[in-house]
């Protein structure tokens, strides 16, 4: 909060994330290695901080912290994006994770589908990978940042591959289980609604209702008192 109150919008900044969410003022050890640069473009107050509007320029790495006070300084090295000429395997590659993407996207209530059209617009691999890694839901903090510190695009896309394939056997479970359950609720409503129906037609039969049955149990009663013909009557 100091740093960005110091230099205000417009400027850049390196950000890196914690090794542990929890601490409140970690350390230059408690902090990953390899970061973002970013140019601040709109800073908004907020009840409890500052919420930035940021955009990523490049990927970094911290070479040498050299002060913490008043907020955290270092010498950072910014890294340069491999990105390999497309060949017909890295297309069937993105073409692959872009559809896998697609599916997650339909099956999450919470995703528009107009985020896959802005993936399937970008035409580098590495980008692709970056894009698909920030919006996937069911990614930890862990797997983002192994993301952003592959420098090899291949080697990007290959991993959210792999954590693609993972997250749609997950959505085809979890619909799955879904089903079932809805089924098991569908037969227990119709049961329901079948027992419904029997008491209304025994209702009407007079077989079902319970001023019928109170006069059934009376006429074994009598029956099994063996009054004589007259009594009984």
């Amino acid at each position: 909060v100091a740093l960005v109150k110091a230099l205000g919008e417009n400027r850049s900044i390196g950000v890196v994330s914690q090794l542990d969410a929890r601490a409140d003022s970690p350390a230059p050890n408690e902090l990953y290695g390899i970061g973002t640069l970013v140019v601040i473009h709109k800073i908004v107050p907020m009840r409890e901080g500052l919420l930035l509007f940021c955009e990523g320029v490049s990927r970094l790495r911290t070479i040498e912290f050299v002060s913490t006070e008043p907020y955290l300084r270092a010498r950072i090295e910014r890294l340069a994006e491999i990105e390999p000429e497309i060949t017909p395997q890295l297309e069937a590659l993105r073409q692959n994770v872009l559809s896998a993407f697609q599916q997650i996207v339909s099956a999450a209530p919470n995703l528009s589908d107009e985020i896959h059209v802005t993936a399937s617009n970008i035409p580098e691999i590495g980008r692709v990978a970056d894009f698909v890694a920030s919006a996937l839901p069911g990614m930890t903090h862990v797997e983002r940042q192994t993301v952003l510190e592959q420098l090899d695009a291949r080697s990007r896309l290959e991993y959210m591959n792999v954590l693609l394939a993972r997250e749609v056997e997950l959505a085809e479970l979890r619909s799955k289980i879904q089903s079932q359950v809805q089924g098991q609720l569908s037969q227990s409503q119709r049961e329901f609604y079948l027992r419904e129906q029997v008491k209304a037609i025994q209702k009407e039969l007079g077989e079902g209702d319970d001023t019928q049955q109170d006069v059934d149990e009376l006429r074994q009663a009598l029956e099994a008192a063996g009054m004589t013909d007259e009594v009984k009557a």
